[in-house]
């Protein structure tokens, strides 16, 4: 068995959510230290981005907590300043740069860290690390479902999988309850956390509860092969994300 799999076990024993990431960097020198980022199983890196579109449409999308990106210019800057158009709650930007003298600036825009090249793994490492004690504070936990009269607060790791039903969703949880919520999958969708991942026009899964995957039958199975869904070829690149996630 191997270092990341035991630790993602761990995880879900002890109930504990890894923490997710994306690279910006157009000149592929972040790209080539990923055998130092993957050194750290507690974060997994959810996408690679060398074009600022791409990239907003990812985080925008799977709310990443932590963005590293290279900049040589100030396109990166503006580009967080854009991104407080679309996002409430900001991820954390790490900046990665070869001149000291742009930090200060970095800083002003809303830049949480700063490296400088040579990029080495104690660079990366303290990086990860304080973002750790950045991080420990109250985040949400539970998601709130209005049914009727009834507001239900489901703790995000009691969610199996979410399957749309015109303009409602239905809750399939671990007890075996289905909850029925009046909003569409869509909007739950943007209130979930990044592990949860669309894989179908209907359904979004917690990768949590992945148990096994069929390419060839296009069948993603979940909660110890208990439930079986179909997903989409438009879903491809989530489903690899799934694949490389529990592999």
């Amino acid at each position: 068995m191997n270092k990341r799999l035991m630790v993602l076990i761990l995880h879900k024993i002890n109930q504990l959510v890894l923490n997710s990431y994306i690279i910006i960097d157009s000149t592929k020198l972040v790209e080539s230290h990923m055998n130092d980022f993957q050194e750290f199983v507690d974060f997994v890196c959810i996408g690679v981005f060398s074009d600022y579109e791409s990239s907003l449409n990812a985080i925008i999308e799977k709310k990443p907590q932590l963005i590293f990106f290279h900049f040589t210019d100030e396109i990166p800057l503006h580009f967080i300043l854009e991104l407080q158009r679309y996002m409430e709650d900001l991820p954390y930007f790490i900046a990665i740069n070869e001149e000291d003298k742009k930090a200060y600036k970095a800083i002003k825009y809303g830049v949480m860290d700063y490296i400088l090249l040579p990029l080495t793994l104690s660079e990366i490492r303290k990086a990860f690390m304080k973002y750790s004690i950045f991080s420990k504070k109250i985040i949400q936990e539970n998601l709130c479902i209005k049914t009727n009269s009834d507001y239900y607060f489901i703790p995000f790791e009691d969610i199996v999988y979410l399957r749309a039903d015109n303009n409602t969703t239905d809750f399939y949880l671990k007890n075996g309850k289905v909850i029925s919520g009046f909003k569409t999958l869509k909007f739950f969708q943007s209130q979930l956390p990044f592990y949860f991942f669309r894989i179908h026009n209907s359904y979004v899964v917690n990768v949590n509860h992945v148990s096994r995957i069929n390419i060839g039958k296009s069948d993603c199975y979940l909660f110890n092969n208990d439930y079986k869904l179909p997903f989409s070829r438009t879903y491809k690149d989530n489903i690899e994300t799934i694949i490389r996630r529990i592999g």
